[in-house]
């Protein structure tokens, strides 16, 4: 997808802070739609910086879009989001489960679906839920390494795996790849702490 007909269209920012990349964010409530739902809102209306926006990736020198993320910081439009999400996605491989926080990654239709939910938010003395989904090709190595971060760091380490020469040309899930370790280093594993079975 070209960003230039968005732009002209819609309140579209352009944020040139990475040397790899460029992003641009919106909080234009006519844009903030995933599969039919609109989570547009804020947590505080008179702060931009806890509205619920929308940003698309490309690399430098490209005109195409290859990734977006939503980022929702009110805990109902959160909660409705991630209920959503696991609906149309299903049970996933890649699920881990902190006190405060949720990590998930889902492949489907040629997409990778990065979801994380956190808990921890505190905005004038209350609580929130917050969450991101960054949405990215599955063969874009580019963006998926980018998003192997944090609590996604343990992706990274399975598609490694994954591209191992044993393991190229046949299905090898996240769950093999939890299952391996599992046998290699023990019930111990850190792959295996805060895993959701």
């Amino acid at each position: 997808m070209d960003i230039t007909p968005l732009g002209a269209k819609y309140k579209i920012r352009e944020d040139k802070g990475y040397s790899d990349m460029v992003r641009y964010n919106t909080t234009d409530e006519d844009l903030l739609f995933f599969d039919g739902y609109n989570f547009s809102g804020s947590l505080d209306d008179s702060n931009s910086l806890f509205e619920n926006s929308l940003s698309f990736f490309k690399e430098i020198g490209n005109n195409k879009i290859e990734a977006y993320k939503i980022l929702i910081t009110t805990s109902s439009e959160a909660t409705k989001f991630e209920e959503m999400l696991v609906e149309k996605l299903g049970k996933t491989d890649f699920y881990y489960q902190k006190t405060d926080f949720t990590f998930r990654i889902w492949n489907a239709e040629g997409k990778t679906y990065f979801f994380e939910t956190n808990s921890s938010g505190e905005y004038n003395g209350k609580k929130f839920k917050s969450c991101d989904l960054f949405v990215v090709d599955s063969k874009n190595r580019f963006f998926i390494n980018f998003a192997s971060a944090g609590g996604f760091q343990y992706y990274g380490d399975y598609l490694h795996e994954k591209d191992k020469p044993e393991n190229t040309g046949k299905k090898f899930t996240y769950r093999d790849f939890i299952d391996q370790r599992e046998k290699e280093d023990g019930k111990d594993s850190y792959f295996l702490k805060n895993y959701v079975k």
